[in-house]
């Protein structure tokens, strides 16, 4: 099987180095205004440049071509400031040196229902959002983008059964072994770990026809509480603990829906906060043991087994060191070490810790909650108090389970 420079993480922060400051060769044709493709194209310099925003290009099935490699099949780029609002759809393009070429000044641009084959690179995006989904993408192809390749929320109807889920992209060649019921694969890592450009958490198992796409759920905005839920699968800058406290947004975009959930529908209904419930949503969660795994499945139905997992992105640790390789791993990081000693008998304690890393070109920030205990009451007391909690906690908190229930240890 050939190999994709593609990345599959749970936690949701890559940068990856786009110029910000693109040469913008000539192109056979610039569009400033939303264009249909009426035949197929075969190009022997540069092919479309889109320099406009609410711009919908439409490639009807029809394919472009390039009798040259070392040209771009299409270019998105404001020549006079930043452009939004954008969608390519529906076209194949073939034996380009870059399929599709973003910038940096692009905002909210959505790729999808395209085909890629024998190009150098299929995307080359700097975009500030971006969806990227539905699209077919043969082999030898490589990808570079700093943002996720990955849809928004979306009600889509997949062999025969309805989902609120995710959906990435078809890569030609590509069996999995682990599968979800939504239509897609569990996790797709990089093969060549040291050269990382991009990655597609939720590709998929069949060809995008298999999947028809009832509504587009976009972040929702709980102006109540001053708070807008960040759509972490489109933002190039991850969005700390995914959600942002400031002034909501009074006058959304008209096309993002405010309409939907934002976080994934195994997501335990015991988890009382938004916050929280978006946090895990994004997380992996991770048990070492049969008991730690019960623990586990009360924040979600999709769990890790630490055996064989790595962690890359935002996590939830269940139970102590003895039992789970990580909380091993990462016990002495935190600010109170567990252990059968401490904190002590029906004692546990709840801490978050940020992690920092970076390899070529990318810097990783993700947040690693830990729930653990002297012992399995312990634990549990620190997993039932967590479902109560309103945010992430800044400092650790200790937990007793009493007669009645978990109590906070002063």
């Amino acid at each position: 099987m050939k190999k994709f420079l593609i990345l599959a993480i749970i936690a949701l922060s890559m940068l990856v180095s786009v110029s910000a400051d693109m040469y913008i060769p000539e192109a056979n044709m610039t569009i400033n205004e939303s264009y249909s493709i009426s035949e197929d194209m075969i190009f022997s310099m540069n092919g479309i440049h889109i320099n406009s925003s609410n711009v919908v290009l439409d490639g009807q099935n029809y394919q472009l071509m390039c009798n040259n490699s070392s040209c771009t099949g299409i270019c998105v780029y404001g020549t006079e400031g930043m452009i939004e609002n954008i969608t390519i759809k529906n076209l194949k393009l073939k034996n380009w040196s870059k399929g599709i070429e973003i910038g940096s000044n692009v905002k909210n641009i959505t790729i999808i229902n395209c085909e890629f084959e024998d190009n150098e690179y299929f995307l080359n995006s700097g975009a500030i959002e971006q969806y990227f989904y539905l699209n077919k993408i043969h082999e030898n192809q490589e990808v570079m983008s700093n943002s996720p390749l990955a849809s928004p929320k979306l009600v889509y109807n997949y062999g025969g059964s309805e989902y609120t889920y995710r959906l990435g992209n078809y890569y030609v060649g590509y069996t999995g072994t682990e599968t979800k019921d939504e239509g897609v694969y569990n996790f797709v890592y990089n093969r060549e770990e040291s050269f990382i450009r991009a990655f597609d958490i939720y590709p998929l198992i069949k060809t995008p026809e298999n999947y028809k796409i009832l509504k587009v759920l976009y972040p929702e905005s709980d102006s109540e509480n001053g708070v807008v839920v960040a759509d972490i699968f489109a933002l190039a800058n991850y969005p700390e603990n995914y959600v942002i406290k400031e002034t909501p947004v009074t006058t959304p975009n008209p096309s993002h829906s405010s309409s939907g959930r934002s976080y994934d529908s195994d997501i335990s209904d015991e988890i009382e906060s938004k916050v929280i419930k978006n946090f895990v949503s994004s997380a992996a969660v991770i048990y070492g043991n049969e008991i730690d795994q019960q623990y586990a499945e009360e924040l979600r139905e999709r769990i890790q087994n630490a055996n064989g997992y790595k962690i890359s992105g935002n996590a939830v640790i269940v139970g102590g060191p003895n039992a789970n390789g990580f909380a091993k791993e990462y016990n002495n990081q935190f600010e109170m070490p567990i252990s059968n000693d401490y904190p002590g008998e029906n004692k546990g304690v709840i801490q978050v810790l940020k992690v920092h890393g970076s390899s070529i070109n990318i810097i990783q920030s993700y947040t690693i909650v830990y729930i653990a205990g002297s012992d399995r009451s312990g634990t549990q007391a620190a997993l039932e108090y967590f479902k109560t909690l309103d945010e992430l906690p800044e400092g650790p908190i200790m937990i007793e389970w009493t007669a009645n229930g978990p109590k906070v240890v002063e």
